[in-house]
């Protein structure tokens, strides 16, 4: 469901705040996005990342604040939390070819799923379109038309089945995570997985995922971070 919430703010093109209710909390985000731009174009990456996240905590969701953010992992070494952030941004911006080229450049990965992130955005406007209609005529008319609720029902399901199949995707944040047969370290290890690799969660089972990339198995939950 957060992806269906992102998806309906994507026509904004400035920041986008969901805890900030103040114009002075407003200035405050500005003006720490702009310090830490400058601190990422003097080379203190280091710095510029600490101020990045910390916006990002504030829960704001911004294509160029998480592509900013992924640029400073990316600098720093850090490629695991710099492709995750990379497709945040990829999220909100799914033909964003800079995007794509800069997670190819980390991890060769060239399987964006853009093809699942615009049919949800189509289903999304068609859906509110229908739903927005549904509800004026019920307020002029106090009549409940169920040809559109039902051309509602018809473009929501699909898209919360595609919400959650895009809301399983992972990035592994660690280099050399191991994939193990079982939910144990005690279980023989699969594979091992390079930082930065896309994996799509199956199960959860205590500090356990069970994923899907390349081969199936368990990774902990301390060596990937959901997108």
């Amino acid at each position: 469901m957060k992806k269906i919430i992102i998806m309906f703010f994507i026509f904004q093109s400035c920041f986008l705040y969901s805890q900030i209710t103040s114009k002075t909390d407003l200035e405050k985000m500005n003006n720490l996005f702009e310090s830490a731009n400058e601190l990422y174009n003097e080379g203190k990456y280091l710095e510029a990342n600490y101020l990045y996240k910390d916006i990002a905590s504030s829960n704001i969701i911004s294509k160029d604040l998480y592509y900013n953010l992924a640029s400073s992992y990316a600098a720093i070494g850090s490629n695991g939390y710099a492709v995750l952030y990379y497709e945040k941004a990829l999220n909100i911006s799914p033909f964003d070819k800079e995007v794509k080229s800069m997670i190819t450049s980390i991890n060769g990965n060239s399987d964006y799923d853009s093809v699942i992130i615009v049919s949800m955005y189509l289903l999304l406007i068609l859906f509110l379109v229908f739903f927005t209609m549904l509800i004026v005529l019920f307020i002029k008319k106090k009549k409940i038309n169920k040809f559109l609720i039902l051309l509602s029902i018809v473009f929501f399901v699909p898209l919360i089945i595609l919400s959650s199949y895009a809301n399983s995707d992972y990035i592994v944040t660690i280099d050399n995570a191991n994939l193990y047969s079982g939910s144990s370290t005690k279980s023989d290890i699969v594979s091992q997985i390079s930082e930065g690799e896309k994996l799509r969660v199956i199960e959860e089972h205590d500090n356990w995922y069970y994923a899907e990339g390349n081969f199936k198995g368990w990774i902990n939950k301390s060596s990937a971070e959901k997108i």
